[in-house]
Parts: C-alpha cells; sequence; structure tokens
C-alpha cells in the first residue's frame, strides 16, 4: 500500500524558527516533525511512502 505526507508551506507561522531551518525538521520532543507522519504509516503497513514537499 502507498502513503503520502504532505510536507509543504514556508513555516511563516513559525518564524524565526524557519528562518534557519525547514519547518518539518524542528525537533518536538526528540524527533523532527516529519518523523511523526512517517512513523504512524509505517506502523498501519504502508510500505511505499512519498513526501510531497513546496515551497
Amino acid at each position: 500500500m502507498k502513503g503520502v505526507v504532505l510536507a509543504g508551506g514556508l513555516g511563516s507561522r513559525l518564524k524565526p524558527l524557519t528562518k534557519v531551518t525547514n519547518k518539518h525538521l524542528l525537533p518536538v520532543y526528540n524527533q523532527p516533525m516529519i518523523y511523526y507522519p512517517i512513523q504512524t504509516l509505517i506502523n498501519a503497513g504502508i510500505d511505499d511512502i512519498m513526501i510531497v514537499t513546496g515551497g
């Protein structure tokens, strides 16, 4: 099965943090933000994951 993670946007509401790094790489607890949707898909048995970016 295939899964899609939407990871677009500029992160303007997270400034000044997003001036240095992409919002999806900002840490939440001990992992980058992008980790959580990817791990959720893996836990659901999804084995083909596409990350859609933009900005």
